[in-house]
């Protein structure tokens, strides 16, 4: 019989927990658990950067609601990984960050990549530790899955000395616990649900604003009876986008900030009050509006604003609750609101029109957007990454489908595009996978189209290049006059040019009206295809960005 290794305990335990995947880095001491992987059939995918491992790691699994893994080493290996990591934490993903460590007999010495990653990850993870025993490996990988799945979904992180993993088990003395398993869903108090209904059927203007605890839940199908059956508006945080189709009657993303600042009733489910939704407070939210709070969490209940009524539950659970109680009530359905917010968006959208028609050049982000829209799958994934670009994308690039919309999240982490989309068409390869990134966003993690074309991933890059970083250019211009722009400017680059250079797809895209024909060409090619798309600059006139919606701000400094 061959000998065993802390190493394939590692793959093994990986394989329990029905691991297909695993991202990562290369170096000491990981090629014994690559060996072992590669026996237990788990994919390698091996990147540029380990804070990219971590990010494709976070896109696999917010498409698939699974946890995401990534390996990497000790050292500086584990020090790349934290804002990947960070990212998780702060966007409540669940993924598994395995690494290597000096060994035990090293410790204190000076070792090489010797590092305390406990100190590092403590406050970034919901669970972390050192596996001291070879025996304990599966224990310790089976406490990482259970802790990143428990409750709110969130990054967990085990690192392995190099002697344990290179120490000699017996297979039979292991304990191997099964997949990661979900805890049984905590219901709400049915008083709490029943008054929540009555709070809800009082309204004149009601409103559901949720968050990616329906993804996460799987709730997206007893959201959307509820909303049917009740008639009441929804509003997705934007990572929530599609539980909801846009194009539903009751979803109104685009008419959020009337929403959310007129609705009298709003009930929060599966969100977190914080940037994004304007902590919860006035002025995003009317003053007056009395609240409900649904959260797996209870201490995010009440958290940033007062809540009129908490309840601590499973989305999915206390929605299908509150669907039983609206059926026992029976009031009229409160689908006026709704369709004054439908109306809203509408009007937005025309208004829109005469830049997504426009042949100027260079191209404006409204023609581009718009053109990605018409040319999308129902089902595609897309993932926007960005400063400018993503307050365009966010308006007019709708989604149908739970978990086909990614960006940075509250942290505002750029170079998430091409990580996300990898995790993502990993998962479902054959779905339309696209990635709208700035030309700023795109130098963080370019460099992982080399990752997508040696592993045979065909996602679909479109740079917005406007030789600038958008939203920092125009600020400054808005703030200090038109000719004060230090350190935002960049150059036309030829990215096109650079992803051929890597064996992946290029076209440079300059005529708007080309735009459909080179996303035609770019989603045939069967390789990685980036589409380096020269976009106007000079956006204050009609931008999206909520930070640039005040200006000129010029105060005559310079």
């Amino acid at each position: 019989m061959n000998p065993k290794y802390g190493s394939d305990l590692v793959a093994i335990a990986l394989k329990k927990q029905k691991v297909e995947v695993v991202f990562t880095l290369s170096g000491v001491p990981s090629f014994g658990v690559y060996k072992a992987l590669t026996t237990e059939g788990i994919r390698i995918v091996d990147v540029r950067h380990e804070q990219a491992a971590v990010l494709m790691a976070q896109g696999y699994a917010r498409v698939t609601g699974r946890p995401g893994v990534a390996w990497v080493v000790p050292g500086p290996g584990v020090l790349n990984a934290v804002t990947g990591v960070s990212n998780c934490y702060f966007g409540s993903a669940p993924v598994v960050l395995l690494a290597g460590q000096s060994k035990m007999s090293d410790f204190e010495l000076g070792a090489f990549h010797e590092m305390n990653h406990l100190d590092l990850m403590r406050p970034i993870t919901k669970w972390c530790a050192t596996a001291y025993e070879a025996q304990r490996t599966a224990e310790y990988i089976g406490i990482a899955f259970r802790k990143a799945c428990a409750g709110m979904p969130g990054p967990t992180f085990v690192d392995f000395p190099q002697n344990i993993l290179e120490e000699e088990i017996r297979l039979e003395d292991e304990t191997l616990t099964d997949g990661c398993r979900h805890p049984g869903r905590p219901w709400g108090d049915p008083a709490l649900v029943a008054r929540t209904v009555a709070m809800l059927a009082e309204a004149e203007r009601p409103l559901i604003v949720y968050g990616s605890g329906i993804l996460w839940s799987g709730a997206h199908e007893e959201l959307l009876e509820f909303a049917e059956t009740s008639g009441i508006a929804t509003v997705p945080t934007p990572l929530a986008r599609g539980c909801i189709p846009d194009d539903h009657p009751y979803s109104c993303f685009i008419s959020r900030s009337r929403a959310m600042s007129r609705s009298d009733v709003v009930l929060f489910i599966g969100a977190r009050l914080n940037y994004i939704l304007g902590y919860g407070r006035p002025p995003r939210f009317n003053p007056a509006a009395r609240t409900i709070q649904v959260d797996i969490e209870p201490e995010e209940i009440g958290r940033n604003r007062s809540i009129d009524l908490g309840i601590p539950g499973d989305a999915r659970a206390v929605l299908a609750q509150l669907l039983v109680e609206w059926k026992r009530v029976d009031p009229p359905a409160k689908s006026a609101w709704a369709g004054e917010l439908k109306t809203l968006e509408e009007e937005k959208k025309k208004q829109w029109m005469k830049w997504a028609m426009s042949p100027a050049k260079p191209i404006n982000p409204i023609r581009l957007c718009s053109e990605i829209a018409n040319f999308l799958n129902r089902d595609a994934i897309v993932t926007v990454d960005g400063g400018e670009i993503l307050d365009f994308a966010r308006n007019l690039i709708p989604s149908y489908t739970p978990g086909a919309r990614m960006n940075p999240g509250v942290t505002g982490l750029l170079g998430i595009g091409i990580p996300f989309a990898i995790g993502a068409k990993l998962a479902y390869p054959h779905r339309q996978v696209l990635c709208l990134c700035g030309d700023g966003a795109f130098g963080l993690n370019g460099m992982e189209m080399d990752t997508a074309m040696r592993h045979g991933i065909p996602i679909v890059v479109i740079v917005s290049n406007n030789a600038c970083w958008g939203v920092c250019t125009n600020m400054q211009k808005g703030i200090f006059g038109p000719d004060c722009t230090p350190g935002t400017l960049l150059s036309r680059t030829r990215y096109d040019l650079m992803a051929q250079a890597m064996d992946c797809y290029g076209e440079r895209v300059e005529e708007a009206d080309q735009i459909p024909f080179a996303l035609e060409r770019a989603f045939k090619a069967g390789k990685p295809a980036l589409l380096n798309v020269i976009t106007d600059p000079e956006t204050a006139g009609y931008s999206m960005s909520s930070q640039l919606r005040d200006l000129p701000l010029h105060t005559g400094r310079g």
